[in-house]
């Protein structure tokens, strides 16, 4: 659910939670990020701020892929 509104914040198509790459999500990011940006001529720092957070909340993490390879590693030695 959290991930839906993350990406309708983008204006990335919610339905396909699964399809959408890393450069999709960072793009739609900068796009909204340049738009909103207070410096910019319709700055607005509410809707930068939860640009920035759609960013976070979507974007893939390298300590989470390390620890589900070192899981995966883990349960799948035999004894």
């Amino acid at each position: 659910m959290l991930q839906r509104h993350a990406l309708k914040i983008l204006g990335l198509p919610a339905n396909t939670v699964i399809g959408i790459s890393e450069d999709e999500i960072r793009a739609a990011w900068r796009k909204k990020a340049r738009l909103f940006h207070p410096d910019s001529p319709y700055g607005d720092i509410n809707a930068f701020h939860q640009a920035q957070s759609a960013y976070e909340a979507l974007r893939p993490r390298p300590e989470q892929a390390l620890k589900s390879r070192v899981r995966v590693q883990a349960t799948s030695r035999r004894a």
